[in-house]
């Protein structure tokens, strides 16, 4: 038990999810196996070491307050869509590192693909710097979609491994982040942003 209670201090967002691994990790296993060797830890950076920004730091911190400043309502969506792009990023962020993906839905999928076709297509960024940001979302979307399907009785007790639910780390939203951030000072003002009727977070 030691082992587990040291797993739920360290990513606090296992513990308030997915009850089931819960219990059933509580249970000693038949063959003795040590509990440090039935989660692969190594699967948290998945894809993220080939991207080439692991340990990533945002350089354009104080352009995202101001964003959020200026665009980001205290509910609802924004109305032009570098408030927008960080307000839906920022609620990738909250889910992954919070809950753990355990409430991903279609609106987190939409906030993946707006968020990669509003960078990819805006023709600002170099093709270098548009792959990391498409294989960031692709890391961010899989987690969540990996997440949903275990909470929905997809992926078994036996065969789940909590390191692929979420994303928990900075530096993939950080370089997201700081795209925005980019993409923001191109543009030289605000850029409309209609709201969509579907997205309810």
């Amino acid at each position: 038990m030691a082992f587990f209670s040291q797993l739920i201090k360290d990513f606090s967002w296992l513990a308030k999810g997915f009850s089931r691994f819960r219990k059933d990790f509580s249970q000693p296993k038949k063959d003795n196996s040590k509990k440090e060797d039935l989660i692969d830890f190594d699967t948290m950076y998945d894809g993220v070491d080939k991207l080439g920004i692991r340990g990533y730091k945002m350089t354009h911190l104080e352009a995202c307050k101001k964003i959020w400043h200026d665009y980001v309502p205290k509910s609802g969506q924004s109305n032009c869509v570098q408030g927008e792009l960080l307000r839906q990023l920022e609620a990738l962020r909250g889910e992954a590192q919070d809950n753990g993906n355990i409430n991903w839905d279609d609106d987190f999928e939409f906030f993946c693909d707006f968020i990669r076709k509003t960078l990819l297509e805006s023709g600002i960024f170099e093709s270098d710097v548009r792959s990391k940001l498409d294989g960031c979302l692709t890391i961010i979307k899989r987690r969540g979609k990996y997440a949903y399907s275990y909470n929905h009785g997809q992926i078994s007790d036996d065969t789940v491994n909590p390191m692929l639910f979420a994303y928990v780390y900075d530096d993939l939203y950080d370089y997201i982040a700081d795209a925005i951030a980019i993409y923001d000072k191109s543009k030289g003002g605000p850029v409309p942003y209609a709201e969509e009727p579907s997205i309810l977070r």
